[in-house]
């Protein structure tokens, strides 16, 4: 066998090149895309954490304007019983009182 000349070397490795970027090609899209999956997956996943968050945070803030308004509620109860009946019975007794007093 005749040992190749520099310029029939340098044509071999061009040929080599360019297979070698035809099957290389492939092999990184291929890697790319999975790149790109996991990372979509990933963002997915992201967002259905917050997502879930902005709900929890959302329900909690309705059973705290829930137990606020029961509190609102208790509280004018609270009122009516503690000042409010009091100062009506006091009122019924007087009135009663004024009217046996002239009767």
């Amino acid at each position: 066998m005749t040992d190749p000349s520099n310029g029939e070397l340098w044509r071999l490795m061009q040929q080599i090149s360019a297979r070698l970027d035809r099957f290389a090609a492939p092999d990184v899209y291929a890697y790319q895309h999975q790149q790109l999956v996991n990372e979509i997956a990933e963002l997915r996943a992201e967002l259905a954490a917050e997502k879930a968050a902005a709900e929890e945070k959302a329900r909690r803030a309705e059973e705290e304007r829930k137990a606020l308004e029961l509190r609102r509620q208790q509280d004018r109860r609270m009122v009516f019983t503690a000042l409010i009946a009091p100062v009506l019975l006091l009122f019924l007794q007087l009135y009663l009182t004024a009217r046996g007093a002239g009767a």
